[in-house]
């Protein structure tokens, strides 16, 4: 590094930040100390530097299942914004195991992630007595669900406008008879979602009845059984508001397979907006979730928070938006 630094005739620190932080190095100080850097073959050891600043500039990212298509764009998200700010990314699958937990948060105690993203519905049980959470606050947290009854930095998903979005956009439309296919109401996302979704309905003097809400774990195959469900009811629902969009296809295929039409007989409206949501027949009304910009949000508050930087708000909404396509439509006269 000191070569470096005599051959561009910058100081060492200046080198030291282009590597780490180069954003914080003007563009041409940046350029040149790179191209030196290239020619020279220099490369950092990251060990030492590790065992000097006693940090490791990688950031833990921990979600439910790493398989589910759902993560990508927020994990691209957060690989972007780390990446133009010298952190490397971690992904750990907890897989709703308190064993697995634990694994990742020594990880961190051992300097071998500087911060934590907390992407899992519910309180991390992996790090602490069931009846102490106060060891969570001492670390380098950010959460991307609500966790209650502690105060700690968070991004989320307005998943109460997301909600909300769908029950509005099916009222203008004239539906008065509702279905609501959700998942574990214990997690904050779903509760979130129905919430939003039955109070738009209730300000609109509707009460959707115990039948017709189905909590479910959501997927292709549950979907396909809920709207096996919803068929059998004697004065079925003219639509249907679906908490993802892998659930509301499931119920897309069984209605269609049934003789239905979608949305002659029944409407659909899904919650996520995934790729697949407007490559298929019909195309999926949804709320869409900006997942890359939550991913990167929720980055920019982990450095900061690891960092020492002030925060102006400890908590942060991302906003969906509703999709509108084919699967919704008036109900039946």
């Amino acid at each position: 590094m000191r070569d470096v630094a005599r051959v561009a005739g910058v100081s060492v620190a200046t080198v030291s930040r282009a590597l780490s932080r180069p954003d914080d190095v003007k563009a041409e100080t940046l350029e040149r100390v790179l191209s030196i850097v290239k020619e020279t073959g220099y490369r950092s050891n990251q060990m030492a530097v590790q065992f000097r600043t006693g940090t490791s500039r990688s950031i833990m990212v921990l979600v439910s299942d790493i398989t589910n298509a759902f993560y990508a764009e927020f994990f691209k998200g957060i690989e972007q914004y780390a990446r133009s700010k010298g952190y490397v990314l971690l992904i750990g699958d907890t897989s709703e195991e308190a064993a697995s937990e634990r694994v990742y948060f020594d990880m961190l105690t051992s300097n071998k992630a500087d911060g934590l993203l907390w992407n899992v519905d519910g309180i991390p049980t992996g790090y602490f007595q069931a009846d102490d959470r106060s060891d969570l606050l001492d670390i380098p947290l950010v959460a991307c669900n609500g966790i209650d009854d502690l105060d700690l930095p968070t991004v989320r998903i307005d998943n109460d406008l997301g909600g909300r979005l769908a029950a509005e956009h099916l009222l203008d439309l004239g539906h008065r008879r509702f279905a609501q296919v959700c998942g574990p109401l214990h997690h904050d996302s779903v509760k979130r979602r129905f919430d939003g979704f039955n109070l738009a309905l209730r300000q609109a003097g509707i009460q959707v009845p115990d039948e017709l809400t189905i909590p479910i774990k959501l997927g292709i195959d549950q979907g396909r059984r809920a709207a096996e469900d919803l068929l059998g009811l004697a004065n079925r629902p003219t639509a249907v508001f679906v908490h993802n969009d892998a659930t509301a296809i499931g119920m897309l295929h069984t209605f269609l397979k049934r003789g239905l039409s979608v949305p002659g007989d029944i409407s659909v409206v899904g919650y996520d907006d995934m790729p697949y949501a407007s490559a298929m027949t019909p195309e999926l009304t949804t709320v869409r979730l900006p997942r890359r910009r939550w991913g990167a949000a929720a980055c920019e508050m982990m450095i900061a928070v690891i960092e020492g930087k002030d925060i102006e708000s400890r908590e942060i909404s991302i906003a969906p938006e509703l999709k509108v396509r084919d699967s919704s439509g008036p109900p039946k006269a």
